[in-house]
């Protein structure tokens, strides 16, 4: 061999070894950077996945809440009397306060008066003003 076929050979040699070593290196990265990605990935899910849990817990709180005050006001509506009364019920009681005979003489009443002071504030401007 030529030393010219002996430094392209050490030359191949070289390259061949330099790829052989660095495949595991860029290996080794391209597995660390895919963990760290798919770790990335799984902490991003684990988080969605608890922020569906805590709006359904929202959620059936909110159900739960509402269930109880519709059944609070079903059983408070079902709820029979707490003591049965043997008494007859009673008559209505009277009318209490004025009748309406009553409502209508004091709105006379008050026809009246505003009839009588709008007479009286007319009569005090003719008096101030006289006619023309």
């Amino acid at each position: 061999m030529t030393s010219l076929g002996a430094k392209i050979l050490a030359t191949g040699v070289a390259a061949g070894l330099a790829v052989a070593l660095s495949a595991p290196a860029l290996a080794q990265t391209d597995l660390r950077a895919l963990r760290e990605r798919d770790e990335i990935l799984q902490q991003r899910d684990i988080a969605r996945r608890d922020a569906l849990a805590a709006q359904r817990e929202r959620s059936a709180a909110q159900s739960r809440y509402d269930t109880q005050l519709t059944l609070r006001s079903l059983d408070e509506t079902a709820r029979p009397p707490a003591q049965p009364s043997l008494r007859p019920a009673l008559s209505p009681a009277p009318p209490r306060g004025p009748t309406a005979e009553d409502m209508a003489a004091d709105i006379a009443r008050m026809d009246r008066l505003t009839d009588q002071a709008l007479a009286a504030g007319n009569a005090r401007l003719r008096a101030i003003k006289p006619a023309s």
